[in-house]
């Protein structure tokens, strides 16, 4: 199987969704950064009656601190408000070009009915591929030994 066709055919659904913290709009920057830390993920969903309103990131957190906001304040001020999503049946080539265009290193995974089931993150893009292209991926010399050090000819 080639890549464009892994890429086309392969579901989200069929990746290691990882689960997040999933907290209230409500809750404090301070309360989403401690559930972050507990859970060790750099990422929690903001959710209303179950329903994905937002994402806070730990670069959301890091502008807190770099603006000198309150930590006590609501997470809705911080947070990517209506995110890009994906569904378990969009594609790997989909979510590839969402995180590409928006620079973005998770997407929230939601259901039909917009609740969240957790995120798809880069590095889970990225061991999907060492486990179907191990050697190709393996095998890759590093960027300083693509080119050469010295003209060649005259």
């Amino acid at each position: 199987m080639d890549l464009r066709e892994i890429l086309t055919s392969t579901r989200i659904g069929q990746l290691a969704i990882k689960s997040v913290p999933m907290l209230s709009e409500d809750d404090s920057v301070d309360e989403a950064a401690a559930q972050m830390r507990s859970h060790s993920h750099g990422s929690a969903l903001i959710c209303r009656d179950g329903r994905l309103t937002g994402v806070f990131t730990e670069r959301d957190l890091l502008k807190c601190l770099a603006e000198g906001r309150l930590l006590e304040a609501p997470v809705t001020d911080a947070m990517t408000v209506n995110p890009q999503t994906l569904t378990s049946d969009d594609t790997l080539f989909s979510a590839i070009g969402y995180l590409d265009q928006g620079g973005y290193r998770r997407l929230p995974v939601v259901d039909a009915d917009g609740v969240p089931t957790g995120i798809i993150d880069v590095k889970t893009i990225v061991h999907f591929f060492v486990e179907h292209f191990p050697s190709a991926i393996y095998n890759q010399a590093p960027q300083s030994k693509q080119m050469t050090s010295d003209r060649e000819g005259a």
